[in-house]
Formats: structure tokens, sequence, C-alpha cells
């Protein structure tokens, strides 16, 4: 039991670490880039296809994870790579060196915390109902350190290199936890090396439907990811969006907190509808409003936008995916989900910038959660979400 809660503690001091670095980074990402000389339209034609190459890094780097023997040292030279690749963007000015730099900073930058959902999953004996209680670490690094920002001003998008010294700072805290991690299990390991296509055709179509929910759910919120801190800037003339962000992952703790609780008393059914619904409201008052105060109180919707939606597909994921194969499984979820999504959202949402406004492009992202609900109510059958765990 003593050894249990030390990986438990050891798991959420990383997830801790390791959110508070994305907190340096994302709200400021598209302003940086804005600030070096790309407009916002161009802006996202470029995080859209930053997304499509995280998805090509979530796939390979997922697979080879279930494939080494060395999981931990895997997720170690991610990081690394996301710290050298950020140092490059921060001192680039020339806008064709930034593409590839934006590029290949997309293809590892979302493995981390993917990988380090499927190790937790893979090692912690009761993973399945422990596992909300410790992913509320890293919403409580996010806020802690996204507030910080806010309050001290010490990480400005027109500072690149504050952003990325931000980062370094807590992502090397997550690379020195790493080594302390439970060793993954060898049998998973030294099994038979099968093709990631091989091993998606074993996956139970449930996984799939799921898969396609979660798709809609964060198409949506890509409105929010890739383009409510241009909205922000150029629209409300404010670029200290930290204690926005910060808002959304402070009411993730006692959605993560009661996660065991609401899963058992609604299903992955009903908190999946209820966070798409949220994912709704939101983009409607981005794309409505015309002062701040609503923009402040709609962030609290985060918690079951972007929580539910991750707690039923990371149960979904661990009830019905074999063990060894939850790292592909896991960066399915991230490609597809969260950065397929994003490619998709990007795209679309720099083409609707280009050819008229904010509010047009969050009302037409607003259609993207009411499809995912409509493929919940349909392809979700609560028999096949009570299975149990593999």
């Amino acid at each position: 039991m003593d050894n249990l809660r030390k990986q438990k503690t050891l798991y959420s001091m990383s997830y801790f670490t390791m959110f508070s670095a994305i907190a340096a980074l994302y709200p400021f990402l598209p302003l940086i880039l804005q600030s070096k000389g790309f407009e916002p339209s161009r802006i996202g034609y470029l995080l859209g296809s930053y997304e499509m190459f995280s998805i090509m890094g979530l796939m390979v780097i997922g697979h080879f994870y279930d494939r080494f023997r060395s999981p931990r040292r895997t997720m170690f030279i991610i990081c690394l790579l996301s710290i050298l690749i950020l140092y490059l963007i921060a001192r680039e000015q020339s806008l064709l060196l930034l593409v590839p730099f934006s590029l290949a900073l997309g293809f590892v930058i979302k493995s981390p915390a993917s990988l380090l959902d499927a190790h937790y999953g893979q090692n912690v004996e009761d993973a399945e109902t422990s596992y909300g209680k410790i992913r509320l670490y890293g919403s409580l690094g996010f806020f802690a350190t996204a507030m910080t920002i806010q309050l001290t001003g010490i990480v400005e998008a027109h500072r690149p290199y504050s952003v990325f010294g931000g980062f370094c700072f807590f992502m090397a805290l997550t690379m020195a936890l790493l080594p302390s991690l439970p060793k993954a299990d060898q049998q998973q390991t030294e099994k038979e090396h099968i093709s990631p296509l091989k091993t998606m055709k074993t996956f139970p179509p449930v996984f799939w439907a799921g898969l396609g929910i979660a798709f809609f759910n964060h198409l949506g919120m890509s409105g929010h990811y890739t383009f409510f801190s241009l909205l922000m800037d150029n629209k409300f003339g404010r670029a200290d969006v930290g204690g926005l962000w910060a808002i959304g992952p402070l009411f993730e703790l006692p959605l993560f907190f009661f996660s065991a609780r609401l899963l058992q008393k609604l299903g992955i059914r009903k908190l999946w509808i209820l966070g798409l619904a949220a994912g709704f409201i939101r983009m409607q008052v981005y794309s409505l409003s015309g002062s701040l105060p609503p923009l402040y109180v709609v962030q609290i919707l985060h918690s079951a936008s972007f929580g539910f939606n991750h707690l039923c597909m990371v149960t979904l994921i661990t009830r019905t995916v074999p063990a060894g194969s939850r790292g592909l499984a896991m960066a399915l979820f991230s490609a597809v989900a969260m950065g397929l999504s994003l490619f998709v959202g990007g795209f679309m949402g720099g083409w609707i910038l280009h050819h008229s406004s904010y509010t047009v492009l969050f009302q037409v992202l607003s259609a993207a959660p009411l499809m995912g609900m409509a493929g919940t109510l349909i392809f979700l059958k609560t028999e096949d979400l009570k299975l149990s765990k593999p």
C-alpha cells in the first residue's frame, strides 16, 4: 500500500509540473507567432498544420512507446526535444524558418502528456478509479502557473524567451521526476511486434465511436485553443491572457476529484453529453460577447467541455483496450481528437477569419459539439460502456 501511495505521489507531481509547462506555452504560442509577423488568419493555417504534425508525432511516438523496453526514457527524450525546438522558435525572426520549427514543435509537444496517461494506466493497479484524483494535479499545475503569470507578468508573448524560460523550467522538473516512475510491465514490452494497423483492428467498435465523439468535442474547442488569445488581443486589446486561461483548470479540480463518483452516478454517456453541451454554450458566448465579463464567466465551462471529454475517453480506453496497446490507443485519442480536430479547426478558422469575422468563426465551430451529441446518442450503447477492464 505504501508503494502504491508513493507511485501516485510521483505521478501527481509529474502531472503538476508537465501541465505547468503547458500553461507557460499554450496561451502564448499564437501571440508569439503574431508578434513575429504572422497575421491571425495565417496563424490559423500554421497552427492547423502544426496539429497535423502532432498527429504524426503522436502516432509514431505512441507506437514506439508500446514497443520500447524503456518508456520512461522515451518520455524523457521527447520532453528534451520539445525544449530544444521551443528555444529555436524563441530566437528565430525569419518567418520562413519559423514554419518548420513550429511544425517540429507540433510533432513532439503533445506526446509527453499522452504517454504519461498511458504509463499511469499500465502501472497503477487501480488506475480506472484513481486516475481522476491524480490527473487533477495537472489542472492544479496549469491553474497555479497561469495565475502566477497573470499576477507577475513574468511570461509575456512579446518576450518569447520568457515563454521559453517558463516552459523549460517546469519541463526540466518533469524530466527529473520521470526516472522515479515505475518501470513498465516487462511482459508488455516483450510482446510480439505487431504493426499499428493490426493492433488498431483489435480495438472494439465502442472505442472508435468514442474517438469520433471526442473529435467533434475538440473541433469545437479549437476555437479556444487556436483563436481565443487572438480574439482577446485583436478584439479587446488584452494580451495578458494567463488569468482567463487559468479559470478553466481551476474548476477541473473538483471534477477530477469526484471523477469516480461521477462516472458511477451518471456514466460515460451522460457525462459526455454534458461536456458537449458546455462546449456549445462556450463557443456561442465567444461569438456573441461584446465585453469581457461573459468571457470570464464562461471559462467555468472548460471543466466540463474539456474535463468530461478527457475523463470519458481515458476511462473508455482503460475499460476496453488491452493494457499492452494503450500507448497506441492514447496516441490515437490525442492524434485524432486533439490533433486532427485542431488541424481542421485551424484551417477552417483561418479561412473564415480571412473572409469574415471572429463572430462567424465561433458560430461555425459551435456546431461541432452538437454533432458530437448526436453521435453519443446514436452510437454509444450503455451495455458497451459497462465492459469490465481487460
